[in-house]
Formats: structure tokens, C-alpha cells, sequence
């Protein structure tokens, strides 16, 4: 099963939505969206955490 993440869950106004099938790799695709279109350079440990708590299973 997929698994997803939407952005805007962490940050209001972002449309973006990462998905894939573990999530680690939800993860390591959130974080580079989060360098490029947020400009964090280093994600803090309590955004992992609440990013990691915002990953779903995708509906079918």
C-alpha cells in the first residue's frame, strides 16, 4: 500500500503531495521538497516528527 504526505498538513498553502511506498522514501522526498521550496536547510527534529505522524495510507 502507498503511503502519502501533504504538505500542507505542516505548512498551510502547500499543495504539494509526496507518495511513496514506505515511508522513509515519503520522508527523503519531503525533505528535499522542503529544502528547494521552503529553504530549510536543516530539517529540526520536531518538523521530522510531525511529518512522520502526518504520514498516511493512500485511499484506493
Amino acid at each position: 500500500m502507498a503511503r502519502e504526505l501533504r504538505c500542507a498538513d505542516l505548512i498551510p498553502g502547500c499543495d504539494f503531495v509526496v507518495q511513496g511506498t514506505r515511508d522513509s522514501e515519503v520522508m527523503k522526498k519531503a525533505a528535499e521538497h522542503a529544502r528547494h521550496a521552503h529553504r530549510m536547510v536543516a530539517i529540526a527534529m520536531e518538523v521530522e516528527k510531525k511529518a512522520r505522524a502526518a504520514i498516511r495510507d493512500v485511499a484506493a
